[in-house]
Parts: structure tokens; sequence; C-alpha cells
């Protein structure tokens, strides 16, 4: 008799009870899309600079253009024109002003070519990668006050990276001589 039971009992399908999960997964879901981090990625678009052609050089009819360059060595940021030479030296601050200083120069300079849009960024070999990422965002954008509101003006976005020349070896004057 008890075989028979058996038989019988174990013959039927057994009954899943999900009502519990459900309402785990009711609760769970919505909780795990509330506290998901969405991130986004934001992505620079970097160009090499590029070797200067011969070719180029030699046509005199073309009017000469700004080749803007900034050159971030280790006590000072050196603003200045490929073919024309410097044309400001800032020393680095340890309070960061030295940022505007840079801003400032490079907003004068796009008052005069607003129409330029590119410029290289060189660096020495021992810098950060925060001080490349503070002068990119540098160049990049400068906040100014319009109407009372602080707004992004765009400087130079196109932003080729590089290593710098070596330091000129620079001297002190001598007093006297």
């Amino acid at each position: 008799m008890k075989r028979r039971w058996r038989k019988k009992h174990l013959g039927e399908p057994a009954e899943v009870n999900i009502t519990a999960f459900m309402n785990l997964m009711v609760i769970l879901v919505p909780f795990l899309l509330i506290t998901a981090v969405f991130s986004r990625i934001t992505i620079l678009e970097l160009n090499l600079p590029t070797p200067g052609t011969p070719g180029q050089q030699s046509k005199q009819d073309e009017p000469e253009k700004l080749e803007l360059e900034v050159i971030v060595r280790q006590e000072v940021i050196e603003i200045g024109d490929r073919k024309r030479g410097l044309l400001k030296l800032v020393k680095l601050a340890p309070d960061g002003s030295h940022l505007q200083q840079v801003s400032d120069m490079l907003q004068q300079i796009k008052a005069r070519f607003p129409d330029k849009t590119d410029i290289t960024l060189l660096m020495e070999t021992d810098i950060s990668y925060e001080r490349l990422v503070e002068m990119m965002d540098t160049l990049r954008v400068a906040r100014v006050e319009q109407d009372g509101e602080t707004i992004n003006a765009e400087l130079f976005p196109a932003i080729s990276i590089g290593d710098a020349p070596p330091a000129k070896l620079r001297t002190a004057k001598r007093n006297g001589k």
C-alpha cells in the first residue's frame, strides 16, 4: 500500500510558488535603476602636429598665419607663435593664478584672430597628467562674465599635443659689466 501512495505522489508535477520571488523583483529592479550611476564619457579629439612642408613656406603671396603654441615647462608656461617667437612667459604659481594669466593672454589673441581654432600644446616629459588636463581646459574655454552671468567662451578647441623642445638657457644679466 505504501508503494502505491509513493508512486502516485511522485508522479504528479510539483507546483512552483514564485510569488515571493516576484515580490522581490518588483522591489529590487526599481531600486537598482534609481541607484545606478549613469556615466557620461567625454572624448576630446586631439591632433598631432604635422611637420611643415617646404612647398608651403616658399609661397610669399599668402598672408603669414598665426601658429599658436603653448609650451608647459616645470617652472614656466611659454605662449608663442612658431614663426614670430615668444609672446608671453608665465611663471607657475602654487595657487593656480598662472592659469588665469594664460587664459587672459589667449583671450587677447582670440580677440585679434577670431577665426583661429587650433593650438599646439607642447609638454616637457615630467609634467603630471593633472597639469596636462588643466592646461587643455584652459586652452579650450574661458570663463567670461557677460551681463552678470558667467559663461564659457570658446577659445581654441582643436588642440594638438606634442613634446616640448629643449629649454633655451636663460642667463641672468650681469650688474656693471
